[in-house]
């Protein structure tokens, strides 16, 4: 946790107190709310604020008793157990204030101690200390969410680009992100010095965002589907009612009191000057396809397929063993080990579900029997065989049961007789193909598995190293990357049977 968010957490647990006695006595609420008739009051307007927020959540993508919804910067967790109690789901609150955690946990607790006495089912939810700049830290890495909601809290996020990254790795495709959120529309520098001390400084509030910067970042991250709701003056009311109510207050020899009510009256004149607001924003995350790749290198066929699958829509996963960790918008690569089980694992942990994989089989070099030596039958039968069999086994595990197969697509040599500096690469189709039709035998509900024959491919990273090696005349034979591309294209759409592709034979129309 940064030196800045322990200051906002000392800055909360200081200041809880004085929010409990004020805000909302009875349910600790702590956000703006929207005020449905000139005769709101406070505790009404919240609620009203929490109701709307839920209510548009369910126009996109309905919670129910299957729903699995994280609360960024949760306060005391009224509204995530309030969620949760309503339609049976679970959830998970997380928030930099250890009093405001120990406050929902305890509510939380005395709660279901009441509906099991009652023949109630327990609430399913639970509160985390942690920073929502990291966290990645603080959620298991395979938990997936449906719903993930804030309530005037991401302000106080330091590092407001790796919340929203994390959220959309986080959020299940089909998922719905629901946001309420003070807007800077000017930069805090530009405020008046009492605006900057009062409204920013005294709640450690930075990397302010206006209307706009909030709706590029959540398109840029990836979302789709981003609208706003301004309610600013909803804000205003909420604030003069706030301040109205501080009055009794600041008699007292504690000069918090005062400073809040002076707080809330700079935030009423901010919004009305134009300077300040609140909005609701909503975003998707789309149902991708995912696709992972075997290959990183600059002129892959691995590489070409994944970017056109990637321009399409697709979330791409690259691997090899040499890659460096690239995250980008869909696009992933990653270092692994085709032939050792823990780094398959790892690899996949990362990848909440699968469409289609895609393996290359290349030849391994050249070489007559007598000349093969022990290690190197040992890494080409690793690579291609052991790892294809590895990563069957731990796609089986992880993914199954699947709404739909997971297509393996192995592009590899044309299943014939070889030449003779070819005797690996004939065991190793033979091998591949043999495999391919026992998965389709004997696994057909999960996986769908495909031998893709294929020649010498140009411009590609190894077919050009052997056209250097062997002579430039073999470029005009080689197979260009668009033409694997069409037939895996096909493949994706279904236009071939599972097997070895037979483009003459085998299309499924």
């Amino acid at each position: 946790m940064s030196s800045q968010e322990n200051a906002t957490r000392d800055k909360f647990n200081t200041l809880k107190k004085y929010y409990d006695e004020t805000w909302d006595e009875d349910s600790h609420t702590l956000h703006v709310g929207l005020f449905q008739t000139g005769h709101d009051s406070l505790p009404e307007a919240y609620a009203n604020a929490t109701k709307h927020l839920v209510d548009r959540i369910n126009t996109i993508a309905p919670i129910d008793d299957k729903s699995t919804l994280l609360d960024v910067g949760c306060g005391t967790g009224r509204t995530l157990i309030e969620i949760c109690a309503t339609f049976g789901c679970s959830g998970v609150g997380i928030d930099l204030s250890d009093a405001q955690i120990l406050d929902a946990q305890a509510y939380l607790m005395e709660l279901n101690v009441t509906r099991t006495t009652q023949g109630l089912p327990e609430i399913r939810a639970r509160f985390v200390q942690g920073s929502a700049s990291e966290l990645e830290t603080v959620i298991n890495k395979d938990e997936r969410f449906t719903h993930v909601i804030s309530q005037d809290a991401i302000m106080l996020v330091a590092n407001k680009q790796s919340l929203f990254e994390n959220v959309y790795r986080f959020l299940a495709p089909g998922g719905v992100l629901a946001i309420t959120d003070f807007l800077s529309e000017v930069p805090a520098t530009n405020m008046p010095e009492s605006d900057q001390r009062l409204v920013y400084s005294l709640v450690n509030w930075t990397g302010e965002l206006s209307q706009d910067a909030y709706l590029k970042v959540l398109k840029t991250v990836g979302f789709a589907g981003v609208t706003v709701e301004r309610h600013d003056a909803d804000m205003i009311r909420t604030y003069q009612m706030l301040a109205d109510k501080m009055q009794p207050y600041t008699n007292q020899q504690d000069t918090m009191y005062k400073e809040l009510q002076s707080r809330y009256q700079h935030i009423v004149d901010a919004v009305k000057r134009g300077k300040m607001g609140w909005g609701l924003f909503l975003a998707q995350k789309l149902v991708r396809k995912t696709a992972l790749i075997a290959g990183t290198k600059e002129h892959s066929i691995g590489r070409f397929i994944g970017q056109a699958l990637h321009a399409i829509g697709w979330e791409v996963w690259l691997y090899s063993r040499s890659a460096s960790k690239v995250d980008a918008l869909s696009w992933h690569e990653r270092s692994c080990d085709i032939a050792d089980e823990n780094s398959i694992k790892s690899l996949l942990t990362e990848i909440p579900s699968l469409d289609l994989v895609m393996m290359l089989a290349d030849s391994g070099g050249h070489g007559e029997l007598s000349e093969l030596s022990e290690d190197r039958i040992k890494q080409s039968v690793d690579a291609k065989l052991v790892g294809s069999v590895l990563l069957a086994k731990v796609i089986e595990r992880k993914y199954s049961p699947s709404k739909s197969p997971i297509q393996m697509v192995w592009c590899a040599g044309k299943p014939s007789n070889k030449s003779k500096d070819l005797i690996l690469y004939a065991l190793i189709n033979a091998g591949l193909v043999s495999f391919v039709e026992a998965i389709n035998v004997h696994h057909c509900s999960l996986l769908e598995a495909y031998y893709l024959p294929t020649g010498l491919i140009s411009p590609s990273t190894l077919g050009d190293e052997y056209i250097h090696e062997t002579g430039a005349h073999l470029k005009a034979v080689a197979q260009h990357p668009q033409t694997i591309l069409d037939v895996v294209l096909n493949i994706v759409n279904q236009k071939f049977a599972p097997g070895v592709i037979d483009q003459n034979k085998k299309v499924v129309l």
